[in-house]
């Protein structure tokens, strides 16, 4: 086997390679970075070794600090007051319908379609399961949104409330993956399971992620006024993130929501906030992204996804229906023109980007190991 660090080059060249193509075939970058990480990995041509595959937890993990922490920053309470009730009502009636309905179709039908469903308890199995699939139902990729917007130099309320959603609804996405994990993980152990359980725990968690991320995003929010050199607020802010994430991780919180509030707090306390954000978009972007994209396409194993086809199926239709039904009614309740909240709904059907984050954290946790690949 060649060394780690020659598999890691030729992950960022080959996913910066197959974006490329992706975007002479008119699709998104993050299609090619995955498409290259599956034809790279140990299931397809086995050009990586699997042993290397199952080492890059600290690479991900650092990904999806710098990620969330700009999805965090996307939430900036002068943004979302300057685009009105639309944006907050739709944003939360889309991610929610989805998220709900998902949970309940594969709580009813995923017995069914697994062949040793006998062999499963519904609460220790299907519904935890049911669950984490809901999880991965409300982020939308506003990469693949913008693009379409760019492309057609589309402008008007439709394009402004779809942008504004877009880029909103995977906070509201980590939030509700939290919440999941955090059940679906009391659930999972079988012990002590009571009503107050379920609701403690999953509290202590998103509370207690919450706490650590305000605490980081205030010592960035500070650092940021006496620090202007580019390399020294990547190094600065790329330090704190990654001692938040691991200090989150250890006391069993979620890593993703406390990276995420951190953001939140400095875009919006901040005055060197735009700064920042441009500076991490500037140099950390593409390569983060090519890699992680990259690392994870490599994680899939395309046995396990066309023996879960169906289940593939189910969730895609059943999210449809969330995000089309759930944008109509919170875009109607909220008294937006009908050219919004009759079409608004299509723009939020793309996914990708924070929720193959998801998906990849999931599957590494070891109570869910028995369905974390089908995810």
């Amino acid at each position: 086997m060649l060394t780690p660090i020659f598999y890691i080059g030729l992950a960022i060249v080959g996913g910066f390679v197959g974006g490329l193509f992706a975007n002479k075939l008119k699709l998104p970058r993050v299609t090619g970075y995955i498409l290259v990480g599956i034809l790279f990995s140990p299931y397809v041509t086995g050009i990586v070794p699997l042993k290397l595959i199952q080492g890059t937890d600290p690479l991900t993990n650092f990904a999806l600090a710098l990620i969330t922490f700009t999805v965090g920053g996307s939430l900036s309470m002068v943004r979302l007051k300057r685009f009105g009730r639309t944006i907050l009502t739709t944003t939360i009636f889309e991610a929610e319908t989805a998220f709900l309905l998902v949970i309940a179709a594969f709580a009813i039908l995923l017995p069914i379609f697994l062949k040793n469903g006998g062999h499963h308890s519904y609460l220790l199995y299907f519904l935890p399961a049911a669950l984490l699939f809901g999880a991965m139902a409300s982020p939308t990729d506003p990469a693949a949104t913008l693009a379409v917007v760019h492309e057609y130099r589309a402008r008007g309320p439709l394009t402004t409330s779809l942008l504004a959603v877009a880029a909103s609804d995977d906070a509201l996405g980590i939030v509700n993956y939290s919440f999941a994990v955090s059940v679906a993980a009391v659930l999972t152990k079988g012990a002590h399971l009571s009503p107050l359980n379920l609701i403690l725990t999953p509290l202590k968690d998103i509370f207690g992620s919450i706490f650590l991320g305000i605490i980081a995003g205030i010592i960035i929010w500070k650092a940021m006024d006496y620090i202007f050199r580019e390399g020294a607020v990547l190094s600065v802010t790329t330090g704190i993130l990654l001692l938040v994430y691991g200090a989150s991780s250890k006391l069993n919180f979620d890593p993703l929501l406390t990276t995420m509030t951190a953001g939140a707090v400095v875009v919006n306390f901040s005055r060197h906030a735009h700064r920042l954000f441009e500076t991490l978009e500037k140099y950390y972007e593409e390569l983060i992204f090519t890699l992680f994209f990259v690392i994870s396409g490599a994680h899939i194993q395309p046995v396990v996804l066309l023996k879960a086809f169906p289940l593939v199926i189910i969730f895609v239709l059943f999210r449809f229906a969330g995000k089309i039904g759930g944008a109509y009614f919170g875009a109607k309740l909220s008294k937006a023109p009908p050219q919004v909240y009759k079409n608004i709904g299509f723009g939020l059907v793309p996914q990708g980007g924070i929720v193959v984050g998801l998906a990849f954290l999931i599957s590494k946790l070891p109570e869910f190991q028995s369905f974390g690949n089908v995810l």
